[in-house]
């Protein structure tokens, strides 16, 4: 009987308590089971490295091609020499920028190709097979050919049609990335050529000779002064 009143006592006091939390509950790991410390931080060291290490790695850049094809376009004497594989084969005439219009000289690598091209900033000029190494600045044919060997354009290298075909054939056979041009020298400007008046040459006394109101009549003379007046224009100005 006493021990049936006991255990009543016990549970009564444990249900006016509550049920205990699981938190109250102190966590024993084994010796065996239980992690350290010296391990977790050493797993973290060795990902932190291996992250490190794919981050650093980059895949490797493949070479560039060897040139192969070199234009060197000189301003001074106006002329441009192709060279296959370190050999020259070719030396043509050229017509780079005249004043006000400079080609820009430096080292450059062709950029893009347009077998027919129009100007849109000169008047949409036809520029047959381009070949564009900077900005707006091509090398391309033309059909003044008469102006090759001197400074004639708005900035890009002028090439007489055959010659630029040629050319374009070549930078399309050894490639846009295997073809380098070097731009040196200053061209030597001149000066705009224009159409002189003729001259003739008057003998002595020319106009004394004249009727008076010659140059400023406006009305019909008779025929007999047209006559006088076309005799004398011939002995003055020599016009057989």
């Amino acid at each position: 009987m006493r021990m049936c009143a006991t255990l009543a006592a016990v549970l009564i006091s444990l249900a006016a308590v509550g049920p205990v939390a699981a938190m109250d509950w102190p966590v024993v790991y084994d010796d065996a089971a239980r992690p350290s410390s010296a391990a977790t931080a050493g797993d973290s060291k060795k990902a932190g490295d291996a992250k490190l290490e794919l981050a650093s790695v980059e895949p490797a850049k493949p070479a560039p091609p060897p040139v192969t094809l070199k234009l060197d376009i000189n301003l001074t004497s106006q002329r441009i020499t192709v060279s296959e594989n370190g050999a020259a084969k070719y030396t043509w005439k050229i017509s780079s920028g005249r004043s006000g219009y400079l080609t820009p000289t430096g080292n450059y690598r062709p950029q893009w190709m347009a077998r027919m091209w129009h100007s849109r900033k000169y008047d949409w000029a036809p520029m047959p097979h381009s070949i564009f190494f900077h900005r707006g600045f091509a090398i391309h044919a033309t059909y003044a050919t008469g102006r090759l060997g001197r400074p004639a354009s708005h900035g890009c290298i002028r090439l007489s049609p055959r010659n630029a075909k040629t050319l374009y054939r070549l930078v399309s056979r050894h490639g846009k990335a295997s073809t380098r041009i070097s731009v040196r020298g200053h061209a030597k400007q001149y000066r705009q050529r224009y159409a002189k008046k003729r001259r003739y040459r008057r003998v002595r006394r020319g106009y004394r000779q004249l009727p008076p109101g010659y140059a400023y009549s406006y009305r019909r003379p008779p025929r007999a002064a047209q006559r006088y007046r076309l005799r004398r224009y011939r002995q003055v100005y020599r016009t057989y």
